[in-house]
C-alpha cells in the first residue's frame, strides 16, 4: 500500500485539536490486515440454496464478497471456497449493492471425496526408469 495512504490499523477519527475520539456508530474495527483475492466461491443457505460469489479480500476474521445485491443473505450461512477441501460459517456484517461483508465464526475440513481417495490409492507410475539401462550385459 502506499506511503501516503493510512493504513487499517491508523483509522482514527481525529477531532480538529488532534486528539483521538472513538469511530463514528456502527463502524466496526478490523482486528487484522485483509489480503486481496478474487477466488470464486458458492454460499450455501441452510435451506440448500446455492449462491455464486468471488471473494474480493479476506483475514483471519473476515471477508468482503462479490454477491448480486438481486440475491438476500440470511444474518448467516456456509461460504465454500471452490478448490479448497474445508468451508466456512459466516456472520453477515453489513451489505452495500453487490457487496457484502462478513465475520469467519467456524472453519470446518470437508471430508475427503471417494475420487480424491481412489486416486490416492493408486500407486504412481515410476518414470525415473526411462531412458535407463537395465543392467544388460552385452560383452557376453
Amino acid at each position: 500500500m502506499p506511503d501516503f495512504l493510512p493504513q487499517p490499523t491508523d483509522l482514527a477519527f481525529l477531532t480538529p485539536e488532534g486528539n483521538e475520539r472513538p469511530a463514528a456508530p456502527g463502524h466496526i474495527a478490523r482486528r487484522e490486515e485483509r489480503s486481496a483475492t478474487n477466488w470464486i466461491a458458492i454460499i450455501r443457505l441452510f435451506d440448500g440454496t446455492e449462491i455464486p460469489c468471488n471473494i474480493k479480500d479476506i483475514s483471519k476474521s473476515g471477508a468482503k464478497l462479490g454477491v448480486p445485491e438481486t440475491y438476500e443473505l440470511p444474518p448467516s450461512f456456509m461460504l465454500k471456497i471452490v478448490g479448497r477441501d474445508f468451508v466456512l460459517r459466516v456472520t453477515l456484517a453489513w451489505r452495500r449493492g453487490n457487496y457484502a461483508g462478513v465475520r469467519i465464526d467456524r472453519i470446518a475440513k470437508l471430508p475427503q471425496s471417494e475420487e480424491k481417495k481412489a486416486s490416492a490409492a493408486t500407486p504412481t507410475q515410476d518414470y525415473h526408469s526411462i531412458g535407463s539401462r537395465r543392467g544388460h550385459s552385452f560383452g557376453d
